[in-house]
């Protein structure tokens, strides 16, 4: 009783004090750090197999102790949706659901720093497969939640916020994308490969604002940063960057030199995306610099990367668009007519993908969800003013009432509670009475102990629910106690004597089958024989489970170890009558 007090007083003292401040999201900060550990293992993404990951997966999972089984299911999904999606390149079935589920699951759970997570990898997955419209949706909630929860309960802060800025400059909202990027590149490691990332984005955001000055400084600290990591992939990224720079301020001569040593590591890192854009790149160079024939060599290069992949589409659509120019330069009918026919097919497939119609339309979407945004935070944090003190004083003189109405009522409650249960146990142990009564009062035949058996099974079963029912209930105490639910489920065990009786009506019942099988298998111990003679008659994992005692687990590796003993006749050892 005295503990209930306390409870309660300390749940008067917290709403009280939640009056005077922003009420937060559940969120946990372990939670956050074994997200952050198993993410950090890279290699774990590119050098392992699908079923190697798995196995790395649910090996680091169990091994941080998560808070309960749901935040295990959605840190699961995500992790092996991101696997699937990085094994197929491509939208996949398999990722989309686990993603589906994992989102499901933390807004159930109501973890705001589970569910931002979750919606973040979600909108991402679909950002790189060039579904704008989808991952829109994801993203904005994301952007809006970030503003109700610190910095300290994100999970993968700094990648959180550097995603969400390469989406802004997808729609144009460049200089929202800077700020979400300059708090990226805060809370990253200044010399892994990520903030070399960061930088490179930092620079194309200058470059928009024609602060050529600036994207210099940023590209050459992208170039440092990713040499000092060791991210070639990224460093070769830094150069085409510079070379666009250089290629905005006409040194043809210096983009050229810098785009071929971009091409020349890409190549050699199998980045096939990089590849494609620093030749597309390099035809632009040339074609600024009126060479049409280096030009076009170097977009066929190009084409065949778009060509590869669905989510390159567009960037074959940038590329016809310059051979369009190209013929149009050389006064090619033929050309020019196939790149047109190749425009208008581009433009009809890329409609539902990354067209410059979607993007536009996606950008000016995010626009206008950004003031509605602002507008409803405002007017919330005046209404929530007015009403806030008011909310107080009525939970407190209803938490009051409570608290006397909770004393008297707990006397009472505590009273039946004892009859309750007592009835509950007296209830399961007379079935079991009744089952054990009636096979002595029947001749013991393997029907007879085939029927107690099934109705032994049920009546396990019902008492494993009821453990379970009491377990998250009131009565978890009394059971805690007294034990009498879980003395009753260890009788209902098969006994040495009761193994006995069955198996003399067994083998009176099947002579022949018996003999075959400690003559085929002499050496077969008798908890092996319990196992297949109960299979013999049709019973699954769990049922034998349930009657031995053990775990269905237990039973799997019984029944492995005598497949591996009896390799050969295994298919005999447990063929069903």
């Amino acid at each position: 009783m005295s503990k209930l007090v306390t409870v309660l007083f300390f749940v008067f003292i917290g709403i009280f004090a939640s009056a005077g401040v922003t009420a937060r999201n559940n969120y946990s900060l372990s939670d956050k750090k074994a997200i952050e550990k198993i993410a950090e293992n890279k290699t774990a993404f590119t050098d392992k197999t699908t079923k190697e990951f798995k196995l790395y997966l649910h090996s680091a999972i169990k091994r941080n102790r998560f808070s309960n089984k749901n935040t295990e299911i959605v840190v699961s999904n995500v992790f092996s949706a991101l696997k699937y999606a990085q094994e197929k390149d491509m939208l996949n079935n398999t990722s989309t659901k686990l993603f589906e589920n994992a989102l499901t699951i933390s807004k159930a759970e109501k973890r705001s720093d589970l569910t931002i997570w979750v919606s973040l990898n979600y909108a991402f997955y679909f950002y790189t497969y060039r579904r704008y419209e989808k991952c829109f949706p994801l993203f904005m909630y994301c952007i809006e939640a970030l503003d109700e929860n610190t910095d300290e309960q994100i999970i993968q802060i700094s990648e959180t916020y550097k995603k969400i800025a390469y989406f802004l400059t997808t729609t144009n909202d460049n200089a929202k994308a800077e700020e979400f990027l300059k708090k990226a590149f805060h809370y990253a490691n200044p010399k892994a490969n990520d903030a070399a990332g960061i930088l490179n984005n930092l620079g194309f955001c200058s470059l928009e604002k024609k602060n050529y000055a600036e994207a210099e400084m940023y590209f050459k600290k992208a170039l440092s940063t990713a040499l000092k990591s060791g991210d070639h992939v990224r460093y070769a990224k830094a150069l085409g960057s510079l070379a666009d720079l250089e290629l905005r301020k006409k040194n043809y001569d210096k983009a050229i030199s810098l785009l071929q040593k971009d091409i020349e590591i890409s190549e050699k890192q199998e980045s096939d995306q990089n590849t494609m854009f620093a030749l597309n790149l390099l035809s632009n160079v040339y074609f600024e610099k009126g060479d049409l024939q280096s030009a076009e060599k170097y977009l066929e290069e190009a084409k065949k990367y778009a060509k590869s992949k669905s989510h390159f589409r567009s960037f074959e659509y940038q590329i016809m668009e310059t051979v369009l120019k190209i013929a149009k330069m050389k006064g090619d009918d033929q050309q020019e007519l196939t790149a047109r026919r190749r425009l208008e097919k581009l433009k009809d497939s890329l409609m539902d993908f990354d067209a410059k119609e979607t993007v536009l339309r996606v950008g000016w979407e995010a626009q206008k969800k950004q003031l509605q945004l602002k507008l409803a935070k405002d007017k919330a944090e005046l209404e929530k003013e007015s009403y806030l003190k008011i909310s107080a004083i009525i939970v407190a003189c209803m938490l009051l009432i409570l608290m006397v109405f909770i004393i008297r009522s707990y006397r009472h409650k505590m009273r039946s509670k004892k009859g309750e249960y007592d009835k509950k146990v007296l209830t399961l142990m007379i079935e079991k009475i009744k089952s054990e009564s009636k096979l002595n009062n029947t001749h013991k035949t393997l029907q007879s102990y085939q029927t107690y058996l099934s109705e032994k099974n049920r009546q396990i079963e019902e008492l494993e629910m009821e453990m379970q029912k009491v377990k998250n209930s009131s009565f978890s105490e009394l059971e805690e106690k007294a034990g009498d639910l879980q003395k009753l489920l260890e009788s209902h065990l098969m006994t040495d004597e009761n193994w006995k009786n069955f198996r003399n009506a067994f083998i009176q019942k099947y002579p022949t089958h018996y003999k075959e099988l400690t003559s085929q298998f002499p050496d077969l111990t008798d908890s092996n024989l319990r196992i297949i003679i109960l299979t013999k008659l049709n019973m699954n994992n769990t049922e034998i489970s349930r009657l031995l005692g053990v775990t269905i687990d237990a039973v799997k590796k019984a029944k492995h170890r005598l497949r591996k003993k009896y390799e050969n006749d295994h298919e005999s050892l447990f063929e069903q009558i």
